[in-house]
C-alpha cells in the first residue's frame, strides 16, 4: 500500500442492512488506511422512538465489532437534517472519507439521482464511496471485480489505493475494462487492422492505472471493447460475466448530469445485478 490521505474515516448509517454492509467496507479500508474511523447516524424530526432506538443499536453493534479488529472508532449520533448535519460534521472534523450506501426508496426507481447520496457527493469536501447493495447475502464476497476506466489518468493511484484492500481481502479477480465507443454503423464498418489499432490505442489509456495496480501487487486483467454506450457494455458486461462487485469511479459531471436519456450512473446502479460502487475524488 502506498501512502494515502485517508486518515479519517466517516461511515454513514441509519439501522438497515444496507448501511452495516457499508460499515463493513469501513473496516476494511479502516485497517488498510490505518485510519479513525467515525460511525455516524442523524436523528432527524420525523423518526418515531423505534427508529431512533434502532439506529443506536446499530452504532453500538458497529463499534463492537470494530473494536474486536482492532480498529480505532467513535460513534457519533447527530440531530437534524441529514445532509447539513453530515456536511458540517465532515468541515469540523477534516474528514478524509466518507462511505455510505445508496438504497431505491419504495415508491421510486431511482438509486442516484436527487438521492441524498448524490447531494453529499456533490456537496461535502472530501472524497466520498457510495454503495449500492444487490444481494446482502452475497456482499463482501468479492471474487470477481469489474472496474471500468475512460483512461485518461483521473485519480489512478487514489482508485487503485481503494482496489488494492479489496483485492487482497477477497483474493479478487481484477479486470480493467475500457470501452471505445463508436456508433453502431461505425462499429460494423471496422477492418481488423483499425480494430487492432484501437485496441492498442486502448491499451496505451489504461497503461498508466494498470501501472499502478501492478505497483500494489495487483495483476489486474484487462479488457478493450468498442460500443455505442459506454453504460451500455458496463451493463452487459457485469451481467454476461457474473461479476460480483463494479467499481465505477464517478466526476462532477456525471453526478449532476440530467439529459433526456437519463443519468448514465444511475442506470448502471438501477440495471446491473451486482454489487456497484461508486468513488468520487476531491
Amino acid at each position: 500500500m502506498t501512502d494515502h490521505h485517508f486518515k479519517k474515516i466517516l461511515v454513514a448509517v441509519d439501522g438497515s442492512f444496507h448501511c452495516n454492509i457499508a460499515a463493513r467496507y469501513s473496516y476494511l479500508f479502516a485497517q488498510a488506511f490505518h485510519s479513525k474511523l467515525f460511525v455516524v447516524t442523524v436523528i432527524t424530526k420525523d423518526m418515531n422512538e423505534k427508529a431512533e432506538k434502532s439506529v443506536t443499536c446499530s452504532i453500538t453493534k458497529i463499534i463492537d465489532e470494530a473494536r474486536v479488529s482492532g480498529i480505532d472508532i467513535e460513534g457519533v449520533i447527530l440531530k437534524g437534517d441529514v445532509i447539513e448535519a453530515i456536511n458540517k460534521f465532515v468541515k469540523e472534523n477534516k474528514i478524509d472519507l466518507l462511505i455510505s450506501s445508496t438504497r431505491r426508496p419504495q415508491k421510486e426507481r431511482r438509486y442516484f439521482v436527487k438521492s441524498v447520496t448524490s447531494s453529499l457527493m456533490s456537496g461535502v469536501p472530501c472524497s466520498v464511496i457510495a454503495l449500492r447493495i444487490s444481494h446482502p447475502g452475497r456482499s463482501l464476497r468479492s471474487k470477481k471485480v469489474l472496474v471500468p476506466v475512460i483512461g485518461d489518468g483521473y485519480r489512478d493511484k487514489e482508485r487503485a489505493d481503494i482496489i488494492s484492500p479489496i483485492a487482497d481481502r477477497f483474493n479478487s479477480n481484477i479486470t480493467v475494462f475500457h470501452v471505445i465507443e463508436l456508433s453502431s454503423s461505425g462499429i460494423k464498418r471496422l477492418e481488423k487492422l483499425e480494430k487492432d489499432k484501437l485496441t492498442e490505442s486502448g491499451e496505451k489509456k489504461i497503461a498508466s492505472f494498470m501501472k499502478e495496480l501492478r505497483g500494489r501487487g495487483i495483476q489486474a486483467s484487462e479488457k478493450i471493447v468498442t460500443g455505442s454506450k459506454v453504460r451500455d457494455e458496463i451493463i452487459s458486461e457485469a451481467s454476461h460475466h457474473k461479476y460480483d462487485l463494479i467499481i465505477l469511479g464517478t466526476t462532477k459531471r456525471n453526478i449532476i448530469k440530467r439529459v433526456v436519456s437519463g443519468n448514465p450512473v444511475e442506470e448502471i446502479l438501477r440495471d446491473t445485478p451486482c454489487d456497484v460502487m461508486l468513488l468520487h475524488f476531491k
